[in-house]
């Protein structure tokens, strides 16, 4: 059992106390702390987003997509306005969109249309922005979205220093990094193959800088 007499109060780093009379005497209590630009940032889960997405994802009688989907800010992102994850059904956005009027529900159907394309197709190759994704913008109401946004948002300048190349058509592909796994030619595969994989138009490492 804990012995009361072995406790020791230490007060000696507490303000001196000063006897005051009256209640206006005494100092003011200090203004709160603005919160920094950092801190007003949204990072995380948005609700409100994602009740929005819901109701346009039932809207298009996809209730399967309605229960996974997520809508997330992600701070991280800099020169991206949105990122979808597919078959993860989750949407990140940028939080600058939020200085650009209208800009976070343009981006949010966006991204959510690239979910509802990939979910029609099933297995089926498709282009991230290709005639299934417009389609998804038209029915959710953005028909005419550009592939790309023209926002002002910082650029990440990055030297793609490797080229692909169709053994078939000869098109070439820019890349950064390695493809990890084996991939086509797009175009091949759904000229000759009905848009599934074949390795006959398997892109080869042709120049490396």
């Amino acid at each position: 059992m804990l012995d009361l007499s072995q406790l020791n109060f230490d007060f000696s780093a507490l303000p001196h106390w000063v006897p005051f009379r009256k209640v206006r005497d005494l100092a003011p209590a200090p203004e709160p702390a603005e919160a920094s630009a950092e801190e007003t940032i949204p990072d995380g889960r948005d609700a409100e987003l994602e009740e929005q997405t819901r109701a346009m994802l039932l809207a298009l009688d996809m209730p399967g997509g309605a229960k996974l989907v997520t809508v997330a800010w992600n701070a991280r992102l800099r020169s991206t306005a949105g990122y979808a994850r597919y078959p993860g059904w989750a949407i990140e956005l940028n939080p600058k969109l939020r200085e650009f009027e209208g800009q976070v529900e343009r981006t949010l159907k966006h991204e959510l249309a690239h979910l509802i394309a990939y979910h029609r197709s099933g297995r089926k190759r498709i282009e991230p922005h290709g005639r299934e994704w417009r389609q998804a913008c038209a029915d959710l109401g953005i028909a005419g979205e550009k592939a790309q946004h023209r926002l002002p948002l910082p650029r990440n300048e990055v030297e793609r220093k490797l080229t692909y190349a169709c053994p078939a058509c000869h098109t070439t592909v820019q890349r950064v990094r390695k493809f990890r796994r084996p991939t086509a030619c797009l175009h091949c595969c759904r000229l000759h193959a009905g848009g599934q994989y074949d390795g006959r138009f398997r892109l080869a490492l042709v120049a490396q800088a």
